[in-house]
């Protein structure tokens, strides 16, 4: 029979839980300052080639946003 042990240091503990608090209230922000502006992207001229990219980054961003509430209870 094989016996383990676990050995934790709770400073390492608390300092990998403020790392990863960190982490959850950078990437909030993140959602927060890129609401609006992602998905509201205008055209940089007036032609089919950028109007197709503004297209595709804006529907990014919604599907994004749409989806961020549900990563959000993983945090």
């Amino acid at each position: 029979m094989r016996l383990s042990f676990l050995s934790v240091a709770p400073e390492m503990m608390a300092s990998a839980a403020r790392d990863l608090a960190n982490i959850g209230s950078t990437i909030r922000a993140a959602d927060v300052a890129a609401a609006t502006p992602a998905t509201e992207i205008v055209a940089a001229a007036d032609d089919e080639v950028s109007t197709a990219i503004a297209a595709l980054f804006s529907g990014q961003a919604q599907d994004f946003q749409a989806m961020s509430p549900r990563v959000a209870r993983f945090r």
